[in-house]
């Protein structure tokens, strides 16, 4: 097994920190991902999100009403003001 392979498991704990079963939901339909496909659209940059500083690499969402990874995107993205 490679070194990639063997930090798989490690990287999707990670991604997994943030989700909220709960807004599983609203999740799918406003086609949230944990990493954003879309340059210079991550959740970090949206208007919408705020840093955890108790969760690092997570952050509060006012649309999901929760979690969400920093590194996410959804339909709903909007560039801070």
């Amino acid at each position: 097994m490679s070194a990639a392979a063997a930090s798989l498991p490690a990287l999707v704990k990670a991604a997994e920190s943030c989700v909220d079963p709960q807004s599983e939901s609203l999740r799918t339909s406003l086609h949230y991902a944990s990493v954003s496909t879309v340059a210079n659209q991550s959740c970090s940059l949206c208007g919408f999100f705020t840093p955890d500083s108790a969760k690092s690499g997570c952050g509060n969402c006012v649309i999901m009403s929760g979690p969400v990874d920093q590194t996410g995107r959804c339909d709903s993205w909007s560039a801070r003001s």
